[in-house]
């Protein structure tokens, strides 16, 4: 089996080669939320990883318009060093913003990868489930249905489908708004720019569908 430090490796090379298929991000916010691909229920062995992260960021740019704050310019690079935080982030198996290479270590590096001159830098990250629970609601159940595991309501017995698009960007970045350090990096007016990155993952413990988010600021030189 491949050490960490050697998958880290192989996916920061493959990783060099990606490009974004659409740039989501340029849209006007109503355009990109009319389209029927960010309203519909994420197919999770078909994870559309360029279409959430343009969610994410339309959904942190909703947010700062309502605080009457700037909206965030999208920066492809950091796009670039968001998507290595995510790739070596759900292989971590833990919430960190260090990794073990000396290059790509920190949030500051990852950036300075990714070719962005900057006078500062931030990192927001997290590890959220996709399944469509309403408030309140964390427990569920799973059982056998077709050979494959369902997960369902301990209330109400019904079968759990995953969120949208853009209802997953809304709770996640609903979430770090709740906490008070990601909360800063979200609504400091001296960040102008942002770059976010999605991955699929399944939760080690319950083994069901979740997302590794990363959200990048930067004030560029």
């Amino acid at each position: 089996m491949k050490s960490l430090v050697g998958r880290i490796l192989s996916i920061l090379f493959m990783l060099a080669g990606h490009a974004s298929a659409a740039d989501w991000q340029a849209m006007k916010p109503a355009d990109f939320a009319a389209l029927p691909a960010v309203q519909a229920r994420v197919a999770f062995a078909d994870f559309n990883e360029d279409l959430m992260a343009a969610a994410i960021f339309h959904a942190t740019n909703r947010v700062r318009v309502q605080l009457g704050l700037t909206p965030f310019a999208h920066l492809p690079a950091l796009d670039r060093a968001a998507a290595q935080k995510a790739s070596i982030g759900i292989l971590q198996g833990q919430l960190t913003h260090e990794n073990p290479l000396p290059l790509t270590a920190t949030p500051a590096d990852r950036v300075r990868a990714a070719g962005v001159d900057y006078r500062a830098v931030a990192e927001n990250i997290a590890q959220q489930s996709l399944l469509d629970l309403p408030p309140g609601v964390t427990e569920v159940g799973v059982r056998q249905r077709g050979g494959r595991n369902e997960f369902y309501r301990v209330d109400t017995k019904q079968p759990v489908t995953l969120q949208s698009y853009a209802a997953f960007a809304d709770n996640v970045v609903h979430a770090w708004m709740n906490s008070p350090g990601h909360r800063a990096n979200l609504v400091n007016p001296e960040f102008t720019a942002l770059g976010c990155a999605a991955r699929p993952m399944r939760s080690p413990v319950a083994r069901h569908e979740q997302v590794y988010a990363v959200q990048v600021f930067c004030t560029p030189r």
